[in-house]
């Protein structure tokens, strides 16, 4: 049978007359309510993709380099939009076909991106479809097949089916055999593999860009090719340590800068960083922005918590920025220090950390704004996923800054000595939420960091299809396992939070004391610096377990957490 015949059907359905409202019937209305869902599901995906969202982005990127993502959901939104018209006004055998078919091919890039199938939405379109095709309006039915001139007979149906199956098939081949063989990263599990390095933590700072030559992220460590492989490097720079700050930009433009694209990972030798830029709407791409170094403060901050923490630094503010972090099996904790100001309530990177912390099982660490403003509605901070940060004066008068989020996780560092961005070996006093967020990073890395080291875990990252959602994957002794997860250091995490006195405030120093009745709606569960380090990790390896917090605290918190909840979700 040819294609041809196959689809050599003649009946074409417009529900949009008067003639189809003045004849309806009851199998005319299930085949009605059948199409136009359909025709919905397509329209709305069909916008979406023209409107290049960026959820979209990785399911394209899995089989096309990253500049052909624009031109090919552009053309995705023109075809389902078509589709959605076809299926209301001259909807045939192919279209109905194609419909029942087709969501078998973003469920297939789906589950290569993230491990995942959404059976259910697709089996709802496959089954409306189907029901269509049962209750289409002509004179032959689809399962009438003693007639001869019928429209479409069994024989018909089944051959378009057999042939879609087969394309479907075939194009699920072919996604997987072109696949980037560099973004299919496997575990760096094995402790044969790893038996001469250290256990190991990354934190990925999503922020304007870093500077790479500043001697506050210089190492001797190389860090060895499993590591950056699981990372999906595909770009050594070997940077120029001799000279100024802009002597060694300008000689390494040629050999690195100018080489740069958005689909690169790039490795800079002699440093901790790992740098990546998705969006590449900047001059240069991963280097920090030559009027705002806020890049590379924040991702300062982390290692002054913990040195030892390998950095996968992702320039950009948007959601394809997260994902370039969520997406890596390696990465531990994902920390933002952007949102809308004020916490005005507006759609931010809120989908993205979701994915990261419900789907990746990371940590996302989040900066609630630098203003009083209730930190539940921010939607960097907000999102019950996510942990939000606001700040007070540690080593000031150790209470709430005034300037910064209310009623969010937890409290960190608002007032830091941090690195230059456009010099070699400077450094600034600079205050925010914004450093106080990638600070509690870097503590919450150093107590995975530790954990691995204790029982034997040499990978990273939770990744559901490698480590099982587990941040820590270790063992003790030849027989028993030592499981943690995004949860137990999270609660682990609220238990370690303190409220300092309100005796010790200095009416100078610009801070709002901590109010001795519910300071949780303030700092939440309190604040967090490096004497929480110690009891949060003999808390989680259980050899000092920490006590139960005031009911009084533990109401206001939960409290909180269903606030978020029942905003975000």
């Amino acid at each position: 049978m040819s294609l041809k015949d196959v689809f050599n059907s003649d009946f074409k359905i417009n529900i949009l007359t008067k003639e189809w409202l003045k004849n309806l019937t009851f199998q005319r209305l299930v085949y009605s309510i059948a199409v136009i869902f359909l025709s919905w599901k397509f329209l709305s995906h069909g916008l979406k993709a023209l409107m290049i969202e960026d959820g979209f982005k990785p399911l394209v990127d899995v089989i096309l380099p990253t500049i052909f993502i624009p031109m090919v959901l552009v053309l995705v939104g023109i075809v389902d939009i078509s589709i959605a018209s076809l299926l209301l006004v001259r909807n045939q055998p192919a279209v109905l076909t194609y419909a029942a078919l087709y969501p078998l091919i973003p469920m297939t890039l789906k589950y290569f991106v993230t491990g995942e199938l959404g059976i259910f939405s697709k089996f709802l379109m496959i089954s409306c479809a189907t029901l269509a095709f049962l209750t289409v309006p002509i004179e032959k039915k689809v399962l009438d097949y003693e007639s001869e001139k019928k429209p479409y007979s069994t024989s018909t149906l089944i051959g378009a089916v057999a042939v879609s199956i087969l394309m479907i098939i075939a194009s699920t081949f072919v996604i997987y055999f072109l696949q980037d063989n560099n973004k299919d990263f496997t575990e760096v599990n094995s402790n044969t593999e790893n038996e001469n390095w250290r256990p190991f933590s990354v934190v990925a700072p999503i922020d304007t860009g870093i500077n790479v030559y500043h001697d506050h992220f210089r190492t001797n460590e190389t860090y060895p090719q499993e590591v950056l492989d699981g990372l999906g490097v595909n770009k050594w720079c070997n940077l120029t340590f001799e000279g100024s700050f802009s002597e060694r930009l300008e000689a390494d433009m040629d050999t690195c800068w100018n080489n740069l694209t958005t689909s690169d990972i790039v490795y800079f030798p002699g440093t901790k960083i790992i740098g990546t830029s998705p969006d590449g709407e900047t001059d240069i791409h991963i280097l920090d922005d030559p009027n705002d170094g806020h890049g590379t403060a924040v991702t300062g901050a982390v290692l002054d918590a913990n040195p030892d923490a390998i950095i996968f630094f992702v320039e950009g503010f948007s959601d394809a920025a997260v994902l370039a972090a969520a997406e890596q099996p390696l990465v531990d904790i994902i920390t933002t220090s952007f949102g809308p100001i004020g916490s005005v309530p507006v759609p931010g990177i809120e989908d993205a950390t979701k994915f990261a912390v419900v789907t990746k099982k990371k940590i996302h660490t989040g900066a609630s704004d630098n203003t009083p403003s209730p930190a539940v509605q921010d939607s960097t901070a907000g999102p019950p996923w996510s942990i939000g940060i606001s700040g007070y004066a540690e080593e000031g008068d150790d209470q709430k800054e005034t300037m910064s989020g209310s009623y969010p996780d937890v409290a960190a560092d608002w007032t830091q000595v941090l690195p230059n961005h456009d010099d070699i070996d400077g450094y600034h006093e600079t205050s925010g939420t914004s450093f106080a967020t990638p600070r509690t990073a870097g503590l919450l890395s150093k107590i995975i960091q530790t954990l691995r080291s204790e029982f034997n875990d040499f990978s990273a990252g939770a990744d559901p299809s490698i480590r099982n959602g587990l941040l820590i994957n270790g063992t003790i002794g030849e027989n028993q396992t030592f499981e943690l997860t995004n949860d137990d250091i999270r609660n682990a995490l609220n238990l370690s939070g303190w409220y300092p006195s309100f005796s010790t405030w200095d009416p100078t120093s610009g801070t709002t004391p901590m109010s001795p009745i519910l300071p949780c709606t303030q700092v939440g569960w309190g604040v967090v610096n490096e004497s929480n380090v110690i009891p949060m990790i003999e808390h989680l390896n259980e050899t000092n377990i920490m006590a139960d917090r005031a009911t009084d605290v533990v109401a206001c918190m939960n409290t909180n957490q269903q606030i978020r909840e029942a905003y975000w979700t």
